[in-house]
C-alpha cells in the first residue's frame, strides 16, 4: 500500500512539473482535498548540512506516525537547465522508511532558490495525506529568503565559519527565520555564532513581548537595517495576538548525534502551536498563496508578451535601443502596445 501512494504521488508531481495531459485536473483535485499538514522550509548556505537534517526529521516524525515529503530543490544550469540532484544521497536513515517520499528537483532558474512549482507540489502533497512537508532550498546567498513565502514554518541553519550575525542580517535572513540552528555545534566557535544570533534576534524584536525573549547587546544596534523592524511586523503580526509574539529561538545541534531530531522537533512544534495561536497560519497562507498568484501572472503576461509570435518585435525594440532611438522601459510600452492592438 506504502508503494502504491508513493508510485501516485510521484506521477501527480511529474505530471504538474512537466505539465503533461490532465495536470491542472489533477492541481485542481489537490487543493480541493488537500489536508492539514506543516510545510517547513530549511534554509542555509551550502555545507551548513541542512539535508542531513532534514533526514534527522523525517526519520524521526515517520516514527512519531507521521507521513512525510521532502522537496529538494538543487539549482538548475543556466545552459543545460539541468541540476546534479544529490541532496538525497544524503538522506540515509529516511529514504527505505515506506512514509516518506522524497522528490529532489531543479529550481529551473528560479531566482528565489524555491521552484516556482513549491507551493503546488506541496498542495498535492497534502493531498495524499503528508502531515509533514520539509522544502530545502538550494542555498544560493541572499535568494534563500523565498522560503519564508511558500512555508509555515522556516528554519535558518548556520555552521561556525561563515561570518557573524552581521552577514546573516544583511542577507535577509533575520527577517524569515522561525527557529535559527546552529549546526555542527560540537566545532569551535559555534557558541560564538549562537551568541551572536541571539544578541540579533534581541535587538530586531525589541519592545515585542512574547515567547523565547532574549537579552540584546545595544553595541550590535547599528547592524541592523532599517527596513527590518516593518518586515519583522509584516511577517509576525501584531504583539499583542494571544500568546504574544514570536521571538525565534537559537538551537545549537550536531547533526550526528542521535537525539538531534528531537531536540528542533521539540522547537518546531512549539513555533508551530503559537502559529495556530495567533492566526498567523491562516494569515500566511493567504500571503503565500497571494504572493503565488502574482508569480503566475507575471510569468503569464511575459510568455504573452515574448512569446514566439512576438520574437520580431522584441528584436526590432532591441535594434531600437542599441541605435540609440529608444530605451528599455519605451521598449517594454511599445512591446505592450502592440501586443493591445493586435487584439
Amino acid at each position: 500500500m506504502a508503494t502504491t501512494w508513493r508510485r501516485l504521488l510521484a506521477k501527480s508531481l511529474s505530471a504538474i512539473e512537466n505539465r503533461s495531459p490532465g495536470w491542472r485536473e489533477v492541481l485542481a483535485r489537490a487543493y480541493a482535498e488537500q489536508q492539514d499538514s506543516l510545510v517547513l522550509g530549511v534554509t542555509g548556505p551550502p555545507g551548513v548540512g541542512k539535508s542531513t537534517l532534514i533526514d534527522a526529521l523525517a526519520a524521526e516524525w515517520c516514527g512519531q506516525g507521521h507521513r512525510v515529503g521532502i522537496i529538494a530543490v538543487d539549482p538548475a544550469s543556466p545552459f543545460s537547465g539541468g541540476a546534479v540532484l544529490g541532496d538525497r544521497v544524503r538522506m540515509r536513515r529516511c529514504e527505505d522508511l515506506d512514509e516518506v517520499f522524497i522528490r529532489s528537483m531543479s529550481a529551473r532558474g528560479h531566482s528565489g532558490g524555491l521552484t516556482e512549482a513549491a507551493v503546488d507540489l506541496s498542495a498535492v502533497m497534502a493531498s495524499f495525506g503528508v502531515s509533514r512537508i520539509l522544502l530545502e532550498t538550494v542555498g544560493v546567498g541572499q535568494n534563500e529568503v523565498d522560503v519564508a513565502f511558500v512555508a509555515d514554518c522556516t528554519l535558518v541553519v548556520s555552521v561556525p565559519g561563515l561570518g557573524d550575525s552581521v552577514q546573516a542580517a544583511k542577507a535577509g535572513l533575520m527577517e524569515v527565520g522561525d527557529i535559527y540552528v546552529v549546526n555542527k555545534g560540537d566545532l569551535p566557535g559555534a557558541a560564538t555564532v549562537k551568541h551572536d544570533l541571539g544578541n540579533m534576534l534581541a535587538l530586531v524584536f525589541a519592545g515585542r513581548p512574547g515567547r523565547n525573549e532574549g537579552k540584546a547587546d545595544r553595541s550590535m544596534l547599528a547592524a541592523v537595517p532599517g527596513a527590518t523592524r516593518q518586515r519583522i511586523e509584516e511577517r509576525y503580526g501584531d504583539a499583542t495576538l494571544s500568546g504574544g509574539a514570536w521571538h525565534p529561538p537559537v538551537v545549537t545541534v550536531t547533526a550526528s548525534d542521535a537525539g538531534v531530531a528531537g531536540k528542533l522537533i521539540e522547537a518546531i512544534e512549539a513555533c508551530a502551536d503559537w502559529i495556530d495561536d495567533s492566526g498567523q497560519h491562516e494569515r500566511r497562507r493567504r500571503h503565500n498563496l497571494a504572493r503565488h498568484l502574482r508569480s503566475i501572472l507575471q510569468r503569464r503576461l511575459l510568455d504573452r508578451h515574448l512569446g514566439a509570435g512576438n520574437a520580431a518585435n522584441l528584436d526590432d525594440q532591441m535594434q531600437e535601443i542599441i541605435a540609440g532611438r529608444s530605451d528599455p522601459h519605451r521598449a517594454a510600452e511599445r512591446i505592450m502596445d502592440k501586443d493591445h492592438a493586435d487584439e
